[in-house]
């Protein structure tokens, strides 16, 4: 039971990770590579908040004894501007593959400075000491406490959930999709493109860091070797697994990559007496996941269904979120328009 109590809370966290990915990647269409980043910095910001001040020979920033929800809280605002920061350099002029090098380089950079300057957390080493936060003044019994922490994984998952839910239906979730399907037909109708993909861009990385100082209750330790910059392609495999862009659909493919692909992977043997064999044939699987899932399924188990009309979700997924059918067809709408509403026409 204690098992799958540890994989339920690890999918928990992972869901609204990828719920992050999916509002930037799913709903603005923009290929990040730093998301997990943004996850990181969560871990590490809650941790140095809540452990108290470093004890020799470790080093870190902070170093306060706040209370976990405080730190929470405390660190999603910090990544928020970080966040504002990267998406305004990467979207103000740059697209598809060039946004893409631009948020690795941020990532790349952001790891190695954690990596060698050890004042900030710790260096290579990491940092730890984030154990039950919450159990003390909630009165929770060590034995009870992975119980407690599932519950509060999957309720603010849920809440994620129901609000991304509204925010896909909302005027704002339609205007988003209009952008990612044809930003010269949004902006002609007076979307302004940069600003609703950085809206779009800096709530995701407020997701992922909010999935970050969950992670950081579940795990109580971190250190440069648990975010490699590959780990973003198992959140990348979620997101295409379940649908890009449909919120319950990214939950279940969460569910099913990270169950089916990454705990069933360390039952393997190890090969030759190779401990790295079974880690090596998970991230094998995930890539090759994400070909077949590209090739032969673009829009996932669960496509989104926002936007497109009955008469085209027949054809839906041969190309991309929406398919290749309604994104060629966009145009005609907005041009069809021109007697009645035609924001409303164009982004419906």
């Amino acid at each position: 039971m204690s098992y799958w109590i540890s994989i339920l809370t690890e999918a928990c966290i992972f869901s609204i990770m990828a719920l992050g990915l999916n509002v930037i990647w799913g709903w603005a269409g923009d290929f990040d590579l730093a998301l997990y980043g943004y996850v990181a910095l969560g871990v590490y910001l809650t941790i140095v908040m809540t452990t108290g001040p470093a004890l020799s020979p470790t080093q870190y920033i902070l170093g306060w004894h706040l209370p976990y929800v405080l730190a929470v809280l405390l660190a999603v605002v910090i990544v928020l501007p970080i966040a504002a920061i990267v998406g305004a350099v990467a979207l103000r002029n740059l697209r598809e593959i060039y946004f893409a090098i631009t948020t690795l380089g941020v990532i790349s950079v952001l790891y190695v400075i954690v990596q060698i300057y050890t004042p900030l957390f710790n260096g290579f080493n990491g940092i730890a000491g984030l154990v039950t936060p919450m159990a003390g003044p909630l009165h929770i019994s060590y034995s009870n406490y992975a119980y407690f922490l599932l519950a509060l994984c999957a309720v603010v998952l849920l809440i994620v959930v129901v609000v991304l839910q509204r925010l896909s239906s909302s005027p704002y979730g339609r205007a988003i999709r209009s952008i990612r399907d044809n930003e010269q037909a949004a902006a002609a109708f007076g979307r302004s493109v940069f600003r609703s993909k950085l809206t779009a861009y800096v709530l995701g990385a407020g997701l992922a860091a909010l999935g970050g100082t969950l992670f950081a209750a579940y795990l109580g330790a971190f250190n440069p070797s648990a975010w490699a910059p590959q780990e973003i392609l198992t959140l990348y495999a979620a997101v295409l697994v379940g649908g890009r862009g449909n919120v319950r659909g990214v939950v279940a493919g969460t569910f099913i990559v990270y169950i089916g692909f990454i705990e069933l992977t360390r039952y393997l043997p190890n090969v030759g007496g190779n401990a790295e064999f079974g880690p090596s044939v998970r991230q094998i699987l995930i890539g090759g996941l994400i070909v077949v899932m590209l090739k032969f399924r673009p829009q996932g188990i669960f496509p989104d269904r926002h936007g497109v009309p009955r008469s085209a979700r027949r054809t839906q997924g041969t190309s991309g979120a929406t398919g290749g059918g309604w994104r060629d067809r966009l145009p005609l709408l907005a041009g069809r328009a021109s007697g009645g509403r035609p924001e409303q026409d164009v982004i419906s």
